[in-house]
């Protein structure tokens, strides 16, 4: 049985439980391809810099939203507590199970939660806002994600991702910003088990020109 450890995160002015794996090694040794290694058991950086970013911003009430690769949820669970209607995607079902428990620990509802790999998207609705913490680890996955935000994005919608400063992400985000996206940027200083990290919000936002820099 994996071992796992209660974590309490201060998105600013309010606090959310999260179960993660404690010793992600557990997981590791079972490993047979790419696609089974378990980042989803972790609590990234990028997720506490989202998830602050989303607890700082407007209401959500009438928001449809998606989230790519939800992991432990916590960008997802912030994002309904906000009042949106939340749609949580993962490739792993027991991500999809911590993501229901930790909803529960933090009595969020408003959550929809579906199993999805972006190479074969299925879901086929339009969302308001495109969340995704640290997605942007493997460039292979690029065209993918693109298409993805093109078809379900609604004309005026939003794409809000996080990223602790990966060169592959920023080229990413450059590139759709020279094609009809305008980007503005967030920053947040994040400290997770005594590191320090400079995590980005990233917003884009189709035929909207901006470029804006602000750091918490």
């Amino acid at each position: 049985m994996v071992a796992t450890e209660i974590l309490e995160i201060d998105v600013g002015g309010r606090f959310f439980k999260v179960k993660a794996v404690k010793d992600i090694d557990s997981l590791l040794n079972l490993v047979k391809t790419d696609d089974d290694v378990p980042f989803w058991a972790v609590l990234w950086p990028a997720a506490i810099g989202m998830a602050r970013f989303l607890w700082q911003g407007p209401d959500l009430t009438g928001q449809k939203i998606l989230e790519l690769g939800a992991g432990l949820g916590l960008a997802g669970i912030v994002a309904a507590a906000k009042n949106g209607v939340v749609y949580q995607t993962d490739l792993f079902p027991e991500a999809l199970d911590f993501c229901a428990f930790n909803a529960k620990l933090n009595k969020v509802g408003n959550i929809k939660r579906i199993q999805a790999d972006w190479r074969s998207f299925e879901i086929t609705e339009d969302f308001d806002i495109i969340l995704g913490s640290d997605i942007l680890y493997e460039p292979t996955l690029y065209p993918y994600l693109k298409s993805i935000f093109y078809r379900l994005l609604k004309p005026g919608g939003r794409i809000i991702l996080s990223d602790p400063g990966r060169k592959d992400a920023q080229e990413f985000i450059c590139g759709l910003g020279q094609e009809e996206f305008g980007v503005a940027e967030c920053r947040f200083n994040v400290e997770d088990s005594g590191l320090h990290y400079r995590v980005t919000v990233y917003t884009l936002k189709l035929g909207l020109i901006v470029n804006l820099n602000a750091e918490q």
